[in-house]
C-alpha cells in the first residue's frame, strides 16, 4: 500500500466528514419533522425517555462503527456492519410485536418510534464526531489512511455508483455462457 501524505489523508477526510455532516443534518431535519408531527400523540415524559435510550443506543454504536473502519479484513467489517443492521431491524420488529401484544395503538407506537429515531441519528452524529476528535489523531498514519478509506463518503448510499457498477460488471464477467 503506498503510504499518503498527511495533508492529503485530512484532506479526503474532510470532505468526507463535510457530505456525512450534511447528510445527517438532513436525515435529522426529516426526522425531527416526524417528531415534531407526532408531539400531540406522544407522552413527554415516555417520549424524552425513548429519546434518550435511542441517542445512547446509536452513539455506542457509530463508536463501535468508527472503530470497525480500522479492520483490515473488509469482509469482517462488512459481515459486522450486515450484523448490526440485522440487529436493529430485530429489535424494530420485536419492538412492534410487543407493542402490539400489550395493545399499544399504532400512531401512539409510531410517534415513540420516531422520537427513537430521532435520539439514534442524534447519537450515530455525535459518536462519530466525538470518535474522530478523541481517536482519530491518536492513531498511527497507516490506521489512519485504513480509517479514511473505509469510510463511506455517504450515509445514505454506502457504496458509490461507480463501485456498483464495477462488482456489477465483474459479476456479470464471472457468469458462464450456455
Amino acid at each position: 500500500m503506498r503510504m499518503l501524505s498527511e495533508q492529503v489523508v485530512a484532506a479526503v477526510l474532510e470532505h468526507k466528514a463535510r457530505r456525512r455532516l450534511w447528510q445527517y443534518l438532513v436525515v435529522l431535519a426529516l426526522q425531527g419533522f416526524f417528531v415534531g408531527a407526532f408531539l400531540p400523540v406522544v407522552s413527554p415524559p415516555l417520549a424524552l425517555s425513548v429519546a434518550v435510550v435511542g441517542t445512547g443506543l446509536g452513539g455506542t454504536l457509530a463508536w463501535l462503527r468508527e472503530q470497525r473502519r480500522l479492520l483490515e479484513n473488509s469482509y469482517q467489517r462488512v459481515a459486522l456492519e450486515a450484523a448490526e443492521a440485522f440487529v436493529l431491524l430485530g429489535l424494530l420488529a420485536v419492538s412492534a410485536v410487543v407493542a402490539s401484544w400489550l395493545g399499544v395503538p399504532l400512531l401512539q407506537y409510531q410517534a415513540h418510534l420516531s422520537y427513537a429515531l430521532f435520539g439514534y441519528f442524534v447519537g450515530s452524529l455525535a459518536g462519530e464526531l466525538g470518535w474522530r476528535r478523541r481517536v482519530f489523531g491518536q492513531l498511527p498514519v497507516r490506521e489512519q489512511v485504513r480509517y479514511v478509506q473505509n469510510l463511506a463518503p455517504s450515509l445514505l448510499l454506502p457504496y458509490s455508483w461507480r463501485h456498483v457498477r464495477r462488482l456489477w460488471s465483474r459479476s456479470n464477467q464471472q457468469k458462464p455462457d450456455r
